[in-house]
């Protein structure tokens, strides 16, 4: 009789640990989740909703884009002058606005109250003396 009762007890607790076992890895599925749902709204926040890192007047800054430099490495070259909050960022900015592929290499004055969008822009103008041949 006592060996029958160990072994209901043994099952039991072997039940109620499972039992355990698996609510938490429900509440760490949970979790999971809910910190990709809480970084994906910080990030397309962050990209939809363009933010100048200063308000008007802002401090103008000067940078130079090397020849072949990728949007990332502008995104870096613009974060290193405070221009900007984040290159990964600026870079998915880039992806997906009109101005994807059209950054050029040059010298700029950008300000610090200029969204992403607007250095955009600018980067992507025609020069005069293009214009001028044209």
């Amino acid at each position: 009789m006592a060996k029958r009762k160990n072994g209901v007890a043994y099952t039991a607790a072997v039940m109620g640990a499972r039992g355990i076992i698996r609510i938490l890895l429900y509440a760490l599925v949970l979790i999971f989740f809910l910190f990709l749902a809480r970084t994906a709204y910080t990030w397309g926040y962050a990209v939809f909703n363009e933010q100048a890192m200063a308000a008007e007047p802002g401090l103008e800054v000067q940078v130079t884009i090397p020849e072949g430099a990728s949007a990332m490495e502008i995104g870096e070259i613009l974060d290193k002058n405070g221009l900007i909050s984040s290159p990964y960022i600026f870079t998915l900015q880039e992806r997906l606005s009109a101005y994807h592929g059209k950054l050029k290499e040059g010298t700029y004055i950008l300000n610090t109250s200029q969204t992403p969008t607007e250095m955009m822009q600018i980067m992507s103008a025609e020069t005069e003396d293009a214009e001028s041949e044209g």
